[in-house]
């Protein structure tokens, strides 16, 4: 007989809450073993580390539900976290994200959908509305790119660096006060790590990257 999953609910308001552990606890796949209206009082309960997944609420009183998210991923407890909440601002979404939530859903999702949703994330899924995962996509999408320089040691850096400047090897061995067979290992390793094959094309990466 397969064991049902543990679910917590963090929601302030009474009837929701109430109705949410009705709903939730009639189904069968899920057990709601805590169902509080703060992040203190979930704080409190001895079944953290028993808990499959978290069903948290952003606007608490007291501690926000973001605070308590920090909290749980803080004190290593298994269960996974999934937003429920009115707030669908790209403030709020990031924010949960970042601190640890694998799922966020709306107050005005259907409830077999959010019943779907609590299965979903407690097997490795990460339930989003669509404008949740525009938001994420789009923060992605304008973080900065990694650089391929970032591979080079710092004294691969400053090599690379002079050849730029047009320096030769014996220019670069008495500037850095090593020798010239040094500089060409050096050479070696920020041609391979930046997967080329000549200088030129290492020093087109350093001025496209490296300032």
């Amino acid at each position: 007989m397969s064991t049902t999953i543990n679910v917590a609910i963090v929601e302030d308001e009474e009837i929701l809450r109430k109705g949410l552990a009705q709903r939730i606890g009639s189904d069968e796949r899920f057990t709601c073993t805590d169902v509080v209206g703060s992040a203190e009082d979930l704080l409190a309960s001895p079944n953290l580390t028993s808990i499959n997944v978290f069903l948290i609420d952003i606007g608490l009183p007291g501690m926000s539900g973001i605070e308590l998210i920090e909290r749980l991923r803080a004190s290593d407890v298994p269960g996974q976290i999934l937003m429920l909440t009115n707030f669908d601002d790209d403030e709020h979404v990031r924010a949960a994200v970042l601190a640890g939530a694998k799922g966020y859903l709306l107050k005005t999702t259907p409830q077999a959908r959010l019943n779907n949703a609590i299965e979903e994330i407690h097997v490795g899924g990460a339930p989003l509305t669509s404008n949740v995962a525009r938001i994420l996509l789009d923060y992605l999408s304008n973080l900065p790119k990694p650089s391929a320089l970032d591979s080079l040691t710092h004294r691969e850096r400053d090599v690379l660096e002079l050849l730029a400047e047009r320096k030769q090897y014996k220019e670069i061995a008495e500037i850095l006060f090593m020798s010239v067979d040094t500089v060409r290992t050096h050479v070696r390793g920020i041609y391979q790590k930046l997967n080329v094959h000549k200088r030129s094309e290492a020093e087109r990466i350093f001025r496209d990257e490296g300032r």
